[in-house]
């Protein structure tokens, strides 16, 4: 019994760091989506490039005659995806994964606007 014990103490944390190293995981393509943005500006369809360099995500957002951005420190812990990007004012999003793959959420910047953002997962072929 005692070493059944000892065996899972030391798996536990390669479990533990397998696990949060696939919590960074993002199907990387282009995925696809919509901003709205705060205000009464209409939504603008965009695209987004995700790409992965090992655990770490990199998403660019093309919105096109708006521009293209690099999103920074980009991070996914569960089904949250978090980052920040500078279309002028710096703004920060929080979105979350639905069922459907997709995440969906708020970005806000420092003056309290707030705009809506989805990003749908390419399609499974």
């Amino acid at each position: 019994m005692k070493t059944s014990a000892i065996v899972y103490s030391a798996a536990l944390p390669l479990c533990l760091a397998f696990g949060s190293a696939q919590a960074q995981k993002l199907e990387p393509g282009k995925w696809t989506g919509s901003v709205t943005p705060p205000g009464e500006e209409p939504t603008v369809e965009v695209t987004y490039d995700v790409t992965m360099k090992g655990d770490t995500i990199a998403i660019t957002v093309n919105a096109g005659e708006h521009g293209t951005f690099a999103f920074s420190e980009v991070k996914l812990n569960d089904k949250t995806l978090t980052f920040w990007f500078m279309p002028g004012p710096r703004v920060e999003c929080a979105l979350t994964r639905r069922d459907d793959g997709a995440f969906e959420g708020t970005c806000g910047d420092p003056e309290g606007g707030t705009a809506s953002m989805v990003m749908v997962p390419p399609k499974q072929e």
